[in-house]
């Protein structure tokens, strides 16, 4: 027996979407219309467990330096039962940084559940023999789009980042096209056959994807051009980044109808009064208030947020203490994410025993609590692009215009909101704003951070460019050298057991993060 990637045999595994089409699957889904395969785009499937674990953290973003794991939670919350122990290996860069005996969520219930959906509607459409009706046409390119943002995430976790210079011949994941899981699947990919495979993808899905979607979890052409822009920032191929980030933005003006439809002004933002709220001393009333704004727009917590424009699940990182060197990223004075977002609230605290464990008032980050992460492409996401790809190609008026245009929807506009000195900031000077600012866009707690670690590494020399990383956790300090082999995953057991084609060796011994804490 040969286990392939995703079961697609069970129909009732993706049950959960009330558009899923419910077919008798016999050897893969088998619908006979494009509307039902396109029905298929709409499963929660498609969205969902990237790089999350199953209480809906992300252990991979322990790796980075925007989180922090205090010694309490260290010692009687991250125990050799704790069904995330991953989070602690990471952390602490204890090798290998998953389980290899484990289940991966990100392989079978994120990447490659996703891909088998996507799957199914590109082979579907294609063995119909639509492959040149129009309708046919934007229904694959809304699956490669997905596919291709699917895999390149896998490609990024698994191996290091592209280098323009390099050989890029890293083993990373598997590129499978096939939607029977009756396929043997194929030979892992390099980083640079993965890139050459996702231009493909993202080629297809700009040239026929919608102009409109009806939620972002589907990719209209804007969604596809800044798909593609992403692709060009980690191929770190700035012109292109630039074209299609600024193609995808225009787009958007045109279809959403300007710039406060892409954008919430976070000065419009108020928490809602409550006489019944009861905070415990020195916690933040806001954390038991709701979030409301002077527009009337309450749709900041739902996928079709004004700001989504490809949505997929992301942690929301309302649980996780944020590192100093992360909370140092934001003007406590005039930055609304930290007015409105960083909250002080009780930390961790259990009882052993007859004793009290506590960490105190501790300061969160409850931006994802009170509005919605995402960890696919939202609009802000898009206007950082491109205020990067400009900085890097020396346009410093057009990168400092951008940067200054997310700005106003960010800081307190009682003052000026413009970056400080922008105007007179040399090229390195500029760009590093604009780095910082996507960092703090960025949801706290996912991938998205250490991919930018791993491609800022070829910026050497850099302020941002960051060649060790280092924990605390209470005295006892934990540093890790970032280079091409930081933070790759690894390959589980059981799919390497099953895939001997691959030539990979099953990892053996104990796993036992808690005997290197």
């Amino acid at each position: 027996m040969k286990l392939t990637y995703i079961p697609l045999l069970c129909g009732a595994l993706f049950a959960s979407c009330n558009d899923f089409l419910d077919v008798k699957p016999v050897g893969k889904l088998i619908p006979t219309e494009v509307t039902q395969f396109e029905n298929l785009l709409n499963n929660t499937g498609t969205i969902d467990f990237h790089m999350i674990d199953n209480n809906r953290e992300c252990g991979y973003g322990f790796f980075g330096d925007n989180l922090s794991i205090s010694e309490n939670e260290a010692t009687y919350s991250y125990t050799s039962t704790h069904p995330n122990l991953d989070r602690l290996a990471a952390y602490i860069y204890y090798e290998p940084y998953e389980d290899p005996l484990s289940m991966s969520y990100t392989w079978e219930w994120g990447i490659y559940r996703a891909a088998g959906l996507f799957n199914n509607v590109i082979e579907g459409i294609e063995d119909l023999g639509m492959s040149e009706d129009e309708y046919a046409r934007q229904v694959k390119a809304q699956a490669l789009a997905g596919r291709s943002w699917s895999y390149l995430v896998g490609t990024l976790a698994y191996g290091p980042a592209y280098d323009p210079n390099g050989t890029n011949d890293t083993k990373t994941i598997v590129y499978r096209t096939s939607a029977s899981p009756s396929d043997p699947n194929p030979q892992l990919s390099t980083t640079g056959e993965m890139f050459a495979y996702l231009k493909e993808d993202l080629d297809y899905a700009v040239s026929y994807a919608p102009d409109y979607v009806a939620n972002p979890t589907r990719a209209s052409k804007s969604a596809a051009y800044a798909l593609r822009a992403m692709y060009w920032m980690y191929m770190r191929n700035w012109n292109e980044m630039y074209n299609d980030a600024d193609q995808a933005w225009r787009l958007a003006l045109e279809t959403k109808g300007g710039v406060d439809n892409l954008l919430y002004d976070f000065n419009d933002f108020y928490y809602e009064p409550d006489e019944s709220a009861s905070p415990r001393p020195g916690e933040d009333v806001e954390y038991y208030l709701q979030l409301k704004s002077e527009d009337g727009d309450t749709d900041f917590d739902k996928s079709y947020s004004r700001e989504n424009l490809l949505y997929r699940i992301s942690p929301n990182s309302a649980y996780i203490y944020p590192s100093d060197d992360y909370l140092a990223l934001f003007d406590q004075e005039k930055d609304l994410r930290w007015s409105l977002f960083m909250m002080n609230r009780t930390g961790y605290s259990t009882t052993v025993g007859e004793v009290t464990y506590e960490d105190g008032i501790r300061r969160y980050n409850m931006r994802g609590d009170k509005m919605l992460n995402n960890e696919g492409i939202t609009y802000p996401d898009l206007i950082l692009m491109r205020a990067e790809a400009q900085a890097r190609l020396g346009e410093l008026s057009g990168a400092l215009s951008d940067l200054n245009l997310l700005r106003k929807y960010r800081y307190d506009n009682t003052t000026n909101t413009d970056l400080p000195g922008g105007s007179d900031m040399s090229q390195d000077q500029l760009l590093e704003e604009i780095l910082k600012e996507r960092r703090r866009e960025q949801p706290m707690s996912s991938f998205q951070r250490i991919f930018d670690l791993k491609r800022y590494l070829l910026d050497v020399g850099k302020p941002w460019c960051k060649t060790v990383i280092t924990h605390m956790i209470g005295t006892k300090t934990y540093s890790k050298t970032v280079d091409k082999e930081s933070f790759c995953m690894q390959i589980k057991n059981s799919y390497i057991r099953y895939n001997p084609q691959w030539g990979l060796t099953e990892w053996e011994g104990t796993w036992d993060p808690k005997s290197a804490e």
